[in-house]
């Protein structure tokens, strides 16, 4: 039977470092059919602050298949043969490359395509790692400024304005 030999597992590395993803195939059939590889990089929505620009940016355009979610190919690799083998390589990655990755195989080997597919998440953490305190002040700084302690804020200073009077 058609199975995964090497898949990609779940990570955390740190802003800056290289990465890689193993994905590994054996077909089922002959060797001499073609096999597809390819890599996806699924971007998740998790917070709402992400979900609204998201929103907001969607209107203008048809919406993607599965809402919330972009996904963007990265690579392909294609082979004859029953075994099929791509690593992801990511350089020096950024906060902003978490998120979900793909390998999604094509199978042809029966005149039929077959679509097969393993994920992994990939976790990023700003240089200096967790529990660096300059580090979650940078992260948490916008989200606090989003749940509107700003606005509270400005409130209270206007009524504290109009008691002056």
């Amino acid at each position: 039977a058609a199975l995964f030999t090497e898949t990609p597992h779940d990570m955390t590395a740190q802003a800056g470092e290289d990465v890689e993803m193993a994905c590994s195939f054996r077909g089922s059939g002959s060797p001499s059919y073609s096999l597809e590889i390819q890599w996806w990089y699924v971007r998740n929505h998790k917070d709402w602050t992400d979900k609204q620009t998201w929103a907001s940016s969607q209107l203008k355009s048809s919406p993607p298949e599965e809402p919330g979610k972009e996904a963007t190919k990265i690579s392909v690799v294609k082979v004859v043969g029953s075994n099929i083998s791509h690593k992801l390589r990511l350089s020096r990655v950024k906060l902003e490359d978490e998120g979900t990755y793909e390998c999604r195989v094509i199978d042809s080997s029966d005149g039929k395509a077959r679509h097969h597919k393993v994920k992994a998440y990939l976790r990023v953490e700003a240089a200096g790692g967790p529990g660096h305190p300059q580090d979650t002040e940078l992260r948490e700084a916008p989200l606090a400024e989003l749940a509107g302690p700003g606005s509270a804020h400005a409130h209270h200073h206007h009524h504290h304005h109009k008691a002056g009077r």
